[in-house]
């Protein structure tokens, strides 16, 4: 993986778990619970060319699509 692939997969990661706590309302804590049972951060370092396209509420249904998955 390139420092640039690396940068921008670390990025999404971020972003799109502040947003993904941001919209169902709930602190780093719980999230880290969620992602201990479903391993979201994985998911997202695995796949982070689907959500570069993605619109923030698009992303925040990806993960809940792929938690309910499951």
């Amino acid at each position: 993986m390139t420092d640039l692939r690396l940068n921008n997969t670390i990025f999404l990661m971020f972003y799109i778990i502040e947003n993904y706590k941001k919209v169902h309302k709930i602190d780093e804590k719980d999230f880290l619970e969620l992602d201990k049972k479903y391993d979201i951060i994985n998911y997202i370092s695995e796949c982070p060319d689907i959500f570069d396209s993605m619109t923030d509420d698009e992303m925040v249904k990806e993960i809940d699509d792929y938690v309910s998955q499951i």
